[in-house]
């Protein structure tokens, strides 16, 4: 249940604000009522730092949506499966568990309270345009809607069958809560949460076209040198991140009649040219091993490395906590042909019998969308074979592999191989399987007997943001 309370804008632990712009140095632990919060401009940047600072929690995008978490029912760990491990019935996809139940409750309840912070800002915005410098009402508004829109994307990609299952496009799903209330929302089916999400990210791509310095108009921009509300557009989400995850949504959704539209939307950022593949050139500082400049929207973690990293990945192998991968389950991500792939060499070190994450190492910027997916999805989505190979065989080129045939027929397959390569310690690769309709698990591609059970989490027991049924 939402509940009116005060707005809590605080310093999470695991960031420091301050390394991206000028303006995100908030007092730790400070508290505002909204009602005083939102009386300036600086009220609402800093009410919405919080609410990306809570995104980048450990128990959300800081660790378990894109690392851990996800990434353990990716099936990329094969120490997760160790009888005392953490994460050992979710890799198992146990979410009955009551120490999985936990987790995944804790992951639907701090989103939506994200999403009621959010709300709490976009209902009061427009009553206060006048209090905003030039630009900025555009470029705040049109960041909380996108963000509201990914929040609930995600909590629908997690809690609810994907569209691929067409026969239950119309069952309830989750609720898509867009007030500020402490009234109990109705779930809604997964294509009216998708619609929902549309319409926020349309929304906020409007705001944002003619005022974001990451938008159409970048060439109009001293991009190196932006100043204050400005300045880090690549750790937020602006024109060309919405854009790219109104691509990530409709191609989720699964229409036919969107695949000209979901092109066009990965195209657009590709070629804005902002966000360049990375070259064999650009692999030669560690601060690089991240590929960094091909995030659209990232977040970061300063600390990150001392706090999660060595937690999970730089521990003994007798370690409940460890997250590790197998020579066997690394063979089946990366082929023995494949040792050359620039993700293979920057991405893991061996340790022992087993291979560790390390693009963390020396980057503490966690992607939430990165332009390599935008090429996927012009793979996926291009008119014709022709022109599908050509995206494809661009981004082999800057990962050193050759260029590979495509057709009709392996297209998913291929696809499914790359996104295990790609989004690796990122959170992705469940999500295409699922959004694929798989009957097979990802990595080891073992039947699965259920698939929507293992690929749908179950709803809290306590209905906290839904009414009952």
């Amino acid at each position: 249940m939402i509940r009116n309370i005060s707005l809590a804008i605080s310093v999470i632990a695991c960031i420091s604000l301050t390394s991206c712009e000028e303006w995100f140095d908030l007092s730790p632990k400070s508290e505002l009522k909204a009602e005083d919060l939102f009386e300036t401009e600086q009220g609402f940047r800093d009410a919405l730092i919080g609410c990306y600072a809570l995104m980048a929690q450990p128990e959300l995008y800081g660790a378990e949506l894109t690392y851990t978490y996800m990434d353990v029912l990716g099936g990329y760990y094969t120490t997760a499966s160790g009888s005392l491990n953490t994460f050992r019935y979710a890799y198992e996809h146990d979410y009955t568990n009551q120490i999985e139940e936990s987790r995944k409750d804790g992951i639907w309840k701090k989103q939506y309270n994200i999403i009621s912070n959010l709300n709490s800002l976009l209902e009061r915005i427009d009553a206060k345009e006048d209090v905003f410098s030039e630009g900025s009402y555009n470029l705040i508004k049109g960041e909380a809607l996108a963000m509201r829109g990914l929040i609930h994307f995600d909590l629908l990609r997690m809690f609810a069958p994907a569209p691929s299952c067409c026969s239950i496009m119309t069952e309830p799903a989750i609720p898509y809560v867009d007030r500020y209330t402490n009234q109990l929302f109705p779930r809604l089916s997964v294509a009216e949460v998708l619609e929902r999400i549309v319409e926020d990210l349309k929304q906020a791509r409007a705001l944002l076209a003619e005022v974001d310095p990451y938008g159409p108009h970048h060439g109009d921009y001293d991009l190196e040198n932006l100043t204050g509300i400005w300045r880090g557009r690549a750790f937020r989400l602006n024109y060309y991140a919405t854009t790219a995850l109104l691509a990530r949504t409709l191609l989720y959704r699964g229409e036919e009649a969107d695949k000209s539209q979901i092109y066009g939307y990965a195209t657009e950022v590709i070629e804005s040219n902002l966000f360049p593949l990375i070259s064999s050139a650009d692999l030669s500082s560690l601060d690089q091993n991240g590929f960094v400049q091909e995030n659209i929207f990232a977040l970061e973690c300063i600390g990150m490395k001392e706090d999660l990293i060595d937690k999970y990945f730089y521990v003994p192998s007798t370690s409940s906590q460890m997250l590790a991968i197998s020579s066997t389950t690394l063979g089946e991500i990366f082929p023995l042909s494949l040792s050359i792939d620039y993700r293979r060499q920057w991405w893991l070190e061996e340790s022992g019998s087993y291979h560790l994450v390390s693009k963390y190492n020396y980057s503490e910027r966690v992607p939430i969308l990165k332009v390599s997916e935008m090429f996927l999805i012009a793979t996926e989505t291009a008119a014709t074979m022709e022109l599908a190979a050509q995206w494809f065989n661009k981004l082999q080129y800057h990962r050193g592999l050759p260029d590979e045939e495509l057709t009709v027929d392996n297209l998913k397959e291929r696809l499914l191989l790359e996104y295990a390569k790609e989004f690796l310690a990122e959170g992705q690769l469940f999500y295409a399987y699922k959004r694929m309709n798989m009957d097979k698990a990802p990595i080891t591609h073992t039947p699965i007997d259920n698939p929507m059970t293992m690929y749908t989490l179950p709803l809290p027991e306590e209905n906290t943001f839904f009414t009952s049924e």
